[in-house]
This record gives structure tokens, sequence and C-alpha cells, in this order.
């Protein structure tokens, strides 16, 4: 009987097979750490990447906010300039309220009266003077309360007084100025009618 003697056969086989799976396990670590390896590197680039955008947001939300500092500075500067433009208008229109007055009162004078004083009290006017008589004075307070400008006159004070021999009759008036744009509004209306 032959005899064959298959155990190195068998135990080449298993060398193969035992080299078969440390070369596969060799091999599937290898590629575990290169797929590791990889995504460290693609978490990284994005990690960069990421900054990157962060730092390029922090200038512009900089840049935004000095923007938005400038806009805030010409706001209140605008705000400013509209607050001195308002005073100018209010002051442009008292320095014609004031000659509309003065003229009004110039016109509405009789010849049998004279001024002593005028004080602006602000809506209302302090008038002082002489006149020939009590009628005279009440001609002037009917043409003041007539006119469109004024209302509200009132009689002070009359006093019979002696000025170089002549006796005269010493006053105060108290009226009240009307809003420039109601005394306009007035003047128009008044033209219109005529």
């Amino acid at each position: 009987m032959i005899r064959i003697n298959l155990i190195p056969y068998r135990t080449a086989r298993r060398q193969n097979q035992i080299v078969q799976h440390v070369s596969s396990f060799v091999a599937v670590v290898v590629l575990a750490g290169l797929l590791a390896l990889a995504a460290q590197t693609m978490a990284s680039l994005q990690l960069s990447d990421l900054k990157e955008q962060t730092i390029v947001l922090q200038q512009q939300n900089n840049d935004l906010k000095k923007k938005i500092g400038k806009i805030k500075d010409l706001d209140s500067l605008r705000s400013n300039v509209e607050r001195k433009l308002d005073i100018v208008d209010r002051l442009q229109e008292g320095r014609f309220h004031s000659l509309i007055t003065l003229n009004t009162i110039a016109t509405l004078i009789p010849q049998n009266v004279w001024l002593r004083s005028m004080a602006d009290k602000g809506h209302d006017i302090e008038i002082s003077g002489l006149a020939e008589s009590n009628k005279a004075v009440a001609v002037f307070m009917r043409k003041l309360d007539q006119s469109v400008i004024f209302s509200n006159v009132r009689l002070g004070v009359i006093n019979r007084v002696m000025v170089d021999g002549l006796p005269l009759r010493q006053f105060s008036l108290t009226l009240a100025r009307q809003e420039m744009k109601k005394a306009q509004t007035s003047i128009s209306s008044k033209r219109k009618g005529s």
C-alpha cells in the first residue's frame, strides 16, 4: 500500500490561509487608516475654510458697524441741521412779525396821538403815549381793534397831564398780537373781498 503524506500539504495550505488572513487584515487596517486620514484632512480643510469665512464675516461686520456709526452720525447731524433751520425760520418769521407790527401801528396812529413807548411782551404789546383828548385815544383803540393783526385792545390807564402848558391825556394800552399765519389769512381774505 502506498502511503501519501498529506501533512506538508495541509501545513502549506494553512500557512497560505494565515498569510491571506493577515494580509487581508493588514489591508483592512491600512484602508481604515487611509479613510481616517482622508476624513481628518477633509475636516481640517473644512475647518480652515470656516475660519477664513469667519474672518471675512468679522471684517464685513466691522465694516458694517463703521457704516452704521456713520449713518447714526449723519442722522444726528441731519436732526441738528433741521433744528437749526427751524430756529432760523422762527427768527425770520419773528423779524417780519415785528416789522409788520410796527408798520401797522405806525399807519393806525391818528394825527393827534403820540407814542412814548412800546414794549413787546411776546403775544401782548404794551403801548403808552399822549393824546389830545379821550376821543383821540378811543379812535386809536378802535383802529387797533379793527386791524387784522391785533385783538383784545384794553385801556390800562388814562390821566390828564400838562405838557409844555398844554392839557393832554396820558394813556397806556395793552393789546394782543395775532399769530402771523392767522393775520396773513385775514389780510388775504380782506384783499379778495375788496
